[in-house]
């Protein structure tokens, strides 16, 4: 374990991938069974691979944090030679003091990439190969105003609604619900109660999928059909 600052420290998950913790509230930024593990499992397995082959796939993304979802999608994209947009939220952009100490890079063989997504400007839309194409927004997620059917997956990897509580509100799904394209999907780890009830009274219809290690279930949501 290092610490980077008063508040921010990194371990080393059980895939060998690094993850992040807050101390002040004592909670990590991925499981600690393996953060790699986790992202693809929720994220790339009960998300992205169950988006349709298309022109392009486009995708929004609650929560950078340390980038990895993003860099999982990119290696998807480049693989699949699928075209993706990608639009992701952070309100705390991590310092590089942080982002480059982290080995998911190393782990793909993508260390150029990942230094890539941290560094280009935000606010400004990159492509950065044929295949994939990202804009970074450093402001709160439920302050957005998002284009309107046109998202085909959402990513929803905020901290829980302990740590976090604004962004889990209906408000917040009613927005993204209306970004969504119809059959569209979201995809999260917080498999609690009230996400449940708030994701089905915004229209969404939900199913719970088995967790990876470590967790039990997570939910996946799907725009009703019009």
């Amino acid at each position: 374990m290092e610490k980077i600052d008063n508040q921010i420290e990194i371990i080393i998950t059980e895939d060998g991938s690094s993850s992040l913790r807050r101390k002040d509230l004592k909670e990590g930024y991925h499981s600690t069974f393996g953060a790699m593990a986790e992202s693809n499992h929720i994220f790339i397995n009960a998300g992205l691979r169950n988006i349709e082959r298309k022109p392009q796939i486009n995708i929004l993304e609650i929560g950078f944090g340390t980038g990895l979802n993003a860099l999982l999608s990119l290696e998807f994209a480049l693989k699949e030679k699928q075209p993706i947009f990608y639009h992701t939220i952070e309100k705390h952009p991590l310092p590089n003091e942080i982002t480059s100490k982290l080995n998911y890079g190393s782990l793909l063989y993508m260390e150029k990439e990942l230094e890539t997504l941290h560094s280009i400007p935000w606010e400004e839309k990159m492509k950065l190969n044929p295949y994939f194409e990202i804009l970074k927004t450093a402001k709160a997620a439920e302050e957005i105003s998002y284009k309107k059917d046109f998202f085909d997956l959402v990513y929803f990897d905020a901290f829980a609604p302990e740590f976090e509580d604004k962004l889990w509100q209906k408000e917040v799904f009613d927005k993204i619900f209306q970004s969504m394209k119809n059959n569209a999907l979201l995809v999260t780890y917080c498999c609690k109660g009230e996400v449940k009830r708030t994701l089905k009274a915004s229209g969404f219809k939900i199913e719970k999928l088995p967790g990876p290690k470590g967790k039990r279930e997570i939910l996946r949501a799907r725009k009703r059909s019009k």
